[in-house]
């Protein structure tokens, strides 16, 4: 029998989590064979908690619950098993890429700071490696035009809401409280020159505006009329434009230009006149707007772009496999690289927070992407990815950007490999045709030689 002192330890606060997770466990199994049943609603679910749910809801795991899954990660892990197995999977460079990462990340746990390594192993991993899976297999089960449908329709809804939130002066997912450091982190509303900056549910306004940003290029591949893609990109210009953030504002405009100059498949020539004319319209009403609210900024915006340029001096302490040599913790916990406690460059932390080599993979692997986007053969995500560019050399993947960035960097893959295979099976037919064609005079000849007397 147990005594007074035992039935008082497994109470309280104790029941109160076993019973959460008992809880949490069957709404997982629940969702999970929901889901299963049908793949557009899984990929559907995972887009609404990506573009609605805030990064500060989420579980904390671990001991002592010191590492954190984000929702939109959770639910991008409980998708992707539910679409598997799946089939005609192909292997490519891009997944070698990743493999290499992870890789990387695990080899740093053996060198001379684990503890700070593994921080960053987790994040890999939680952010970039979960988005990545998600983004390959997803269109070997549902076809990528619904999926770009679907991304066009949810961003199109958080272009309104951020417009709103702008006008309003008002965020209600900032009203969505959560007792953890996630949301002290990214609960709290910017300003930019006295102006309310739009972040929506990113919790940043640059992640909000490079997430529109990555959007864009798949609307426009999307199946709407013209008319309905038109629409749904100037809002979401009008929307970037409201985060007053400068590489939200220049990788939406990169990306509306690949998608115009590159994207033949999906965008007629017609089309292309008409959002040229959207551009310069859009332009020409915001200038005024972003230029008065730059100015009033003064040197809050220069001061952030002279810091990202000082982020340079750390090339030297990177070590070709590893965490840099730079990397230090302070006695609150938190991580710094030399004097720099914020990297706001996402190349750099990745050199500083897996090495040389994996930076220089990265980079080859986008100059690859570069290369298909000029000679035409870049899908819909992977101009996305390319004119992210900018963004990775100037900011961090934070929030739930980073796994969106990871999910498009996956869709890439899939979709790239796709296009080569059906190029492929293109030439073969044609090959077999055109060899048809030359062989049919032939036996014609032949049966008419044989018929003669």
């Amino acid at each position: 029998m147990l005594s007074a002192t035992a039935f008082a330890a497994v109470t309280g606060p104790t029941v109160d989590r076993t019973l959460i997770l008992a809880v949490g466990l069957l709404a997982a199994v629940a969702a999970f064979l929901v889901l299963r049943r049908s793949p557009k609603l899984a990929v559907g679910v995972w887009i609404v908690v990506l573009c609605f749910v805030p990064v500060w809801i989420g579980l904390n795991i671990g001991f002592n619950g010191s590492y954190y899954l984000p929702a939109a990660s959770a639910v991008a892990l409980l998708v992707t098993v539910s679409l598997l197995p799946v089939k005609s999977f192909r292997f490519s460079l891009l997944d070698g890429l990743v493999l290499l990462l992870v890789v990387f990340g695990l080899t740093s746990l053996i060198a001379e700071s684990p503890t700070i390594a593994i921080g960053f192993a987790f994040a890999l991993i939680t952010y970039f490696v979960i988005g990545y899976v998600l983004g390959r297999v997803v269109p070997l089960r549902v076809e990528p035009s619904w999926i770009y449908g679907a991304i066009a329709i949810a961003f199109t809804v958080v272009s309104v809401l951020a417009i709103i939130e702008f006008v309003a002066v008002w965020n209600p997912f900032v009203l969505i409280h959560a007792n953890n450091s996630m949301f002290a982190t990214w609960g709290q509303l910017q300003e930019r020159g006295g102006v309310l900056r739009a972040e929506g549910a990113f919790g940043h306004s640059i992640a909000l505006g490079s997430s529109l940003a990555i959007a864009i290029p798949l609307t426009l591949a999307a199946r709407f009329p013209l008319a309905v893609r038109a629409a749904m990109v100037l809002l979401m210009l009008v929307a970037t434009v409201v985060t007053f953030s400068r590489i939200g504002m220049i990788t939406a405009l990169l990306g509306l230009v690949l998608s115009i100059v590159f994207m033949r498949d999906a965008i007629s020539r017609r089309s292309r006149v008409v959002l040229t004319t959207c551009i310069v319209a859009a332009s020409a009403v915001l200038f005024p707007l972003v230029s008065t609210v730059f100015d009033d900024a003064g040197s809050e915006a220069s001061g952030s772009a002279e810091y990202r340029g000082d982020l340079l001096s750390l090339l030297g302490s990177m070590n070709f496999v590893g965490v840099a040599d730079s990397a230090r913790r302070d006695s609150t916990g938190q991580v710094y690289f030399g004097n720099f406690r914020s990297i706001d460059s996402q190349l750099i932390l990745t050199g500083l927070s897996n090495g040389l080599i994996a930076l220089i993979l990265i980079v080859v692997a986008l100059l690859v992407g570069i290369v298909l986007v000029i000679t035409r053969r870049a899908t819909p995500p992977t101009i996305a990815v390319v004119a992210q560019i900018p963004a990775f050399a100037t900011v961090a993947l934070i929030t739930q950007y980073s796994v969106f960035v990871w999910f498009a960097i996956g869709l890439a893959a899939s979709t790239q490999l796709a296009q080569r295979g059906r190029g492929a099976e293109g030439r073969d037919e044609l090959t077999l045709a055109h060899h048809r064609a030359h062989e049919r005079p032939r036996e014609l000849a032949t049966a008419t030689s044989i018929r003669r007397p």
